[in-house]
C-alpha cells in the first residue's frame, strides 16, 4: 500500500510526493491537481523529481475512484 492524503488535500490544490522502499527496490512517486484532474509520476531511481530522467505519468479524475485507481496503478508498477 501506498500513503496517499485524502481527496481534500488535493481539491485544495496541494501536491503529494512519497517513496517505497525493500532492500535496493525504490520507487519514488508525485501526485498533484491540475483543474479536474490529478496527475500521478513515478520514477525508479533515487533522485528528486525534477532531476529524475525516466518518469511515468498517469492522469486520473480528481475524486475518491482516482485515488484508488492511482494505489492501483502505483501498486501495479511496484510489482513489476
Amino acid at each position: 500500500m501506498f500513503d496517499l492524503q485524502k481527496l481534500t488535500f488535493f481539491t485544495e490544490g496541494n501536491t503529494f510526493t512519497g517513496s517505497r522502499s525493500e532492500g535496493k527496490k525504490l520507487l519514488r512517486y508525485r501526485v498533484k491537481p491540475e483543474e479536474d484532474e490529478l496527475v500521478a509520476y513515478y520514477w525508479r531511481n533515487d533522485k528528486c523529481f525534477e532531476a529524475a530522467n525516466e518518469k511515468e505519468e498517469k492522469r486520473f479524475l480528481l475524486n475518491e475512484k482516482g485515488l484508488e485507481a492511482i494505489q492501483n496503478w502505483l501498486e501495479e508498477a511496484w510489482n513489476q
